[in-house]
């Protein structure tokens, strides 16, 4: 299934990184050696979020969880796809200093992210 992200910039959201999105609702990352937890977003939220900010974001970077104001995002480099921790508030500033590489494949970032599943309980 094709995002709606993905019509509108023209792009392809990796697989395994779909099924991350999918199935997981947080994600666990250290950021600066103190670990975060940070919400997946839906397919639609991760549309809304690219709009809220897509004049700062440009064309190759996709947001796909939430901290607070900022965002864990795929940031696409010629035929590369890093993840990146985005931050808002340093965005205002200059693109450049929002951008903090945290892989520089998503593949090392499958290997390592530890994902947190919806419980099936009702609450």
């Amino acid at each position: 299934m094709k995002y709606e992200i993905e019509k509108v910039l023209n792009t392809i959201i990796p697989e395994r990184i779909k099924k991350i999105i999918e199935t997981n609702k947080e994600i666990n990352i250290k950021v600066d050696g103190e670990t975060n937890n940070f919400i997946v977003l839906s397919p639609n939220e991760m549309l809304e979020a690219y709009n809220e900010q897509k004049d700062l974001f440009g064309y190759n970077i996709i947001p796909f969880a939430l901290l607070d104001d900022d965002y864990l995002c795929l940031n696409y480099q010629n035929h590369n796809i890093s993840i990146i921790y985005w931050s808002s508030e340093r965005a205002m500033e200059s693109k450049k200093l929002a951008i903090f590489e945290l892989y520089s494949s998503y593949d090392d970032f499958i290997k390592t992210c530890i994902t947190i599943k919806p419980s099936n309980k009702q609450v």
